[in-house]
């Protein structure tokens, strides 16, 4: 039996990560017989320490950041990334287990996407290219898309916001998650996240089912 890989997106606020919490046992009740791996991004991993330090002592991405340290992160994202599949993702697909991803590599190009604006020529395209000769490709991708402005106001109750909940970052990064779904719509769909959480929790569930049932 082959595993799976279903990957959540959306920028903060999106509600995904309330979602995966809320349909784990649901979802291992609903396939018994296969195990589920439920897991994110950035990790918590030592390059994932290394790098959640480096955000929090980043304020700003765009403001005094010089190139080579906005660089830096790229790479320190991406170096997480191919740790997280080295340690958790290929061996749980290699067992042929079902691996659910709160951010994956989309996040990277979607968000850096943003930092890395002027310093090369489409970021996006840039990062999708270097990440995808060694990448693990999601067999479906969620994206939930919401407003900026209503995703700032669910986490606006957080003790300190991270420099990239901006509304105008977080635009950029919503526009480059809809051009990423729209150059591969056989993997991506896009959920409107702005309605009631158990709403799109419903929805998402029924989209996961559906992939595991064609995929058997």
């Amino acid at each position: 039996m082959r595993g799976l890989l279903i990957t959540f997106e959306g920028i903060d606020g999106s509600g995904k990560s309330t979602i995966l919490g809320l349909l784990a046992t649901r979802l291992n009740d609903a396939v018994p017989g296969r195990q589920f791996v439920f897991t994110a991004e950035p990790t918590t991993g030592e390059v994932g320490k290394i790098l959640r330090k480096h955000l929090s002592e980043t304020s700003s991405c765009n403001d005094e950041a010089s190139s080579a340290r906005r660089m830096e992160e790229l790479f320190l994202f991406m170096a997480d990334h191919a740790d997280h599949l080295c340690e958790t993702v290929i061996p749980a697909l290699q067992k042929g287990h079902i691996v659910i991803s709160d951010r994956y590599s989309d996040s990277t190009a979607a968000y850096q996407g943003v930092t890395l604006r002027g310093i090369v020529d489409d970021p996006v395209e840039w990062i999708s290219n270097i990440c995808r000769p060694w990448n693990v490709r999601p067999d479906l991708t969620i994206v939930f898309a919401v407003d900026p402005a209503q995703a700032l106001r669910r986490i606006e109750l957080r003790a300190s916001a991270e420099k990239f909940e901006r509304e105008e970052f977080l635009k950029v990064v919503d526009e480059n998650f809809r051009r990423l779904a729209k150059k591969e719509p056989e993997r991506f769909v896009i959920v409107d996240a702005s309605q009631r959480i158990e709403d799109v929790a419903e929805e998402a569930l029924s989209m996961i089912l559906e992939k595991i049932e064609l995929s058997a």
